[in-house]
């Protein structure tokens, strides 16, 4: 037992410390720094994440359709998503491509959070090859304390299981297997 114990402490160890940018001069942003990061940092990762459905159930499903307009704030308190602003088009959506604009929810300003993206007409996506949002286990909607949390929990391993450039990577369907868009649900929008 100690053994376990004692692997899944230096598994979760190593892939903090990786997760952490540190400054590189040769590096033009904390991007090219994660792009660094090895397959081991997202299978560890992958190991010690649970029940996404325990996220999910922490979170308010999202309206399957948004005006076409994109308001800023949505009823329940769906805030505009800065990364996907439809206001911004054609420059944003960066990590949600095929998404015109997404929306941000937490009950909390810690926790789990939720995201949820939707296409030009305003109509919820569920498919993250398609530009779907995802459920957080950190929500960015805090102070900078937070948002270092959701860095860390969210962001972090996205690079390193999704943003391994010189290969398919297959381990980005570990990703959004714990980290999955959720589903909407048919209510008012505004």
């Amino acid at each position: 037992m100690h053994r376990v114990t004692y692997t899944l402490f230096f598994l979760l160890s190593i892939t903090f410390i990786h997760a952490l940018p540190f400054a590189d001069s040769k590096a033009s942003s904390n991007e090219d720094v994660m792009l660094g990061r090895t397959v081991l940092d997202c299978s560890a990762w992958y190991l010690t994440q649970g029940d996404p459905n325990k996220l999910l159930a922490q979170t308010l499903q999202p309206p399957c359709h948004v005006p076409a307009s994109f308001p800023a704030v949505l009823r329940d308190g769906w805030s505009v998503d800065p990364g996907c602003d439809a206001a911004k088009q054609p420059k944003t959506c960066q990590y949600h491509k095929g998404a015109y604009g997404c929306y941000r929810h937490a009950f909390k300003e810690t926790g789990p959070g939720a995201q949820a993206c939707y296409d030009k007409s305003g109509q919820f996506i569920d498919d993250v090859w398609k530009g779907a949002g995802t459920v957080d286990a950190q929500t960015p909607l805090g102070d900078g304390v937070q948002q270092a949390a959701h860095f860390v929990a969210d962001v972090a391993p996205f690079y390193s299981c999704c943003k391994i450039t010189f290969i398919y990577n297959p381990l980005c369907n570990l990703y959004y297997e714990k980290r999955p868009a959720g589903k909407c649900e048919n209510k008012p929008a505004i």
